[in-house]
């Protein structure tokens, strides 16, 4: 390959994947909707109204990307369950967007599956009108939300230990300053 081609090669590739802005930035700030919704056991919640700051993930079992991610996530989980606690200084939760998949377990076979260490509540969010009322963007997406319900950060995919490493850093720095 010449310089020219090399040149206008690596320029497009830069301009295609690195130089747009992330789309979940424009969560930043912004207060999650009171929106009700319920966890997979039919326990009913309001995710703006926690009263405490939580990590939410937003995912799917039909989303490709979530399910290569998921030992990240796990990572994550077990990292950040155990300061938890009786007394929580934050939530952990799991919102599932969509339907599961027809030719895989549904969204109950497949939490009950997990093991103890990374089970968390699941946000049963079929219809998707929470996802839709906070605007994400596209999942897998982590957002760490403040005790009065305003997102502070995002994560998308952990991609590596390295991230979920990051990730759980991040948030212990938000819990330990609030």
């Amino acid at each position: 390959m010449d310089r020219r081609t090399f040149a206008v090669s690596a320029f497009g590739a830069l301009a295609l994947s690195g130089c747009r802005k992330d789309p979940a930035t424009f969560l930043h700030g912004q207060r999650l909707p009171s929106v009700a919704a319920s966890l997979i056991d039919g326990t009913g919640l309001n995710l703006a109204t926690l009263g405490r700051p939580a990590v939410l993930r937003f995912w799917g079992l039909w989303c490709g990307p979530c399910r290569i991610d998921e030992p990240h996530w796990e990572d994550v989980v077990r990292a950040l369950k155990p300061h938890q606690g009786a007394e929580p200084h934050f939530d952990l939760l799991s919102v599932h967007i969509g339907l599961a998949p027809r030719d895989g377990p549904s969204l109950q076979a497949w939490a009950g599956s997990r093991p103890q260490e990374v089970a968390i509540p699941i946000v049963d969010d079929r219809t998707q009108r929470l996802a839709r009322s906070i605007g994400v963007p596209g999942t897998p997406l982590a957002l760490l939300i403040d005790a009065k319900g305003e997102v502070i950060d995002h994560a998308w995919a952990f991609k590596s230990p390295r991230g979920a490493a990051r990730f759980v850093a991040k948030v212990h720095e938000f819990v330990r300053s609030s």
